[in-house]
């Protein structure tokens, strides 16, 4: 799935929070602006301290200082509150979706996935989606916003110094679409080899007594220690590119703060520039210059988050097998009896039929027992019997009526199982 169609299907779950959504981003917008304006005043400053200014727009600049940091104090925790709520509310509703799809599911799904597998997903990658919603729209917003606004002081300040800023951002996009192509490649392997590994956890736990019983400790253990191993070079994977691309994007930043500083000395040594313009270059520089690095970082949150979202939706893509009917019949009076009429079936990935061309009827009142070896079918009459399955071939009716066309809810009130 790529990145556009992930987003495109998280778009539902934030669509009821729109309006959450758009205060957390105007708060964004405040904060981005009075990053601008500490830097701004970095202006006034200088100048007074080079020049000798007149001693009241210094003071009024010193106490803007605090002014504005403490309304940044304010739009900042705001900021993180309302993200963290948006985060954890769209979480909690695709959890809930997930748990309601999985129980609309029929049994098929549950035979041929993996238990571990499907716990990872509800655990592991719905940790990573959280992380991604609640940090990357708080990165790209925010921090796209105060680059902006660094650039638009740039260019007010001083253009051609303004030009040679923007030299780092082509550089930067094309530092991090390469490095997000390997961070949910490796992502998404390593949280797939982490489904495996839960897998072999509970395949242990819940079987130890057979695994002791057959002494298959030694084989249990290799199996797991080369997924376990798998993850490790996975995870690895994803580590190395995540380490590189912060001291990547720092490399590229001292090229262009090296530039700034030699062209910004040679301007105010030749009279063409003022040490507070200067200092206001070099304030916004270093001001747009975290936002920079956390949308590096920013990138292998939101590839995780999107390899995590493909998983997950994985699951609520998944169809019942077993399709209630339009306008169910209701159970009958059991007056006539249960007839398996050529039944075959076979398990979801399974070559071998489990049972095949089975013909059988048993009247009201009458007690049937089957007995066979292990495999022979015993069990999966009672599955068809309760339509945990459909029949691959011929059907079962109970009095003429066809269990397809009975609700599944109707027949299970009228079974009693004991397992």
């Amino acid at each position: 799935m790529t990145t556009g169609a992930s987003l495109r299907r998280l778009l539902p779950y934030l669509k009821p929070h729109r309006g959450r959504f758009l205060q957390a981003c105007s708060v964004m917008t405040v904060v981005a602006a009075l990053n601008g304006a500490m830097v701004k005043v970095l202006g006034p400053i200088t100048n007074s301290l080079f020049a000798s200014a007149e001693p009241g727009e210094l003071a009024r600049a010193a106490l803007l200082i605090p002014l504005v940091f403490f309304f940044k104090l304010i739009f900042h925790y705001t900021q993180s509150y309302l993200m963290s709520w948006l985060g954890q509310r769209i979480t909690q509703e695709i959890r809930d979706d997930l748990f309601t799809h999985l129980h609309v599911l029929s049994m098929d799904f549950f035979w041929k996935s993996k238990g571990g597998e499907v716990l990872s997903k509800l655990t592991n990658d719905m940790t990573a989606l959280q992380s991604g919603l609640q940090f990357v729209p708080l990165y790209a917003i925010r921090d796209s916003m105060t680059i902006i606004v660094m650039l638009v002081v740039m260019l007010m300040t001083n253009t051609k110094f303004a030009l040679v800023a923007l030299l780092s951002i082509p550089m930067a996009a094309g530092v991090l679409g390469v490095l997000g192509r390997k961070l949910r490649a490796s992502g998404r392997r390593g949280q797939e080899v982490m489904g495996e590994i839960y897998h072999r956890f509970q395949e242990s736990l819940q079987g130890m007594l057979v695994v002791k019983s057959f002494n298959y400790e030694k084989g249990s253990i290799s199996k797991f220690r080369k997924e376990n191993d798998e993850f490790f070079h996975q995870m690895m994977r994803y580590f190395r590119a995540t380490a590189l691309s912060g001291p990547l994007m720092e490399f590229l930043g001292s090229l262009v703060i090296a530039a700034i500083i030699w062209l910004g000395g040679r301007a105010i040594g030749a009279g063409a520039m003022k040490p507070g313009e200067f200092a206001v270059f070099l304030g916004c520089f270093f001001t747009a210059y975290g936002p920079i690095k956390n949308l590096a970082q920013m990138n292998a949150t939101l590839q995780l988050a999107l390899a995590s979202a493909d998983r997950i939706f994985s699951i609520l893509d998944e169809k019942p097998t077993v399709v209630e009917p339009a306008n169910p019949r209701h159970f009958p009076k059991l007056s006539q009896g249960i007839v398996f009429e050529r039944v075959s079936f076979r398990y979801p990935g399974r070559e071998a039929w489990a049972l095949k061309d089975v013909s059988l009827t048993i009247q009201p009142g009458e007690v049937v027992a089957f007995a066979g070896p292990s495999g022979s079918g015993k069990t999966t009459l009672v599955h068809l019997l309760l339509r945990l399955f459909d029949p691959v071939e011929g059907r079962i009716s109970i009095d003429g009526v066809d269990l397809r066309d009975m609700s599944s809810h109707d027949l299970r009130e009228k079974v009693g199982l004991v397992s």
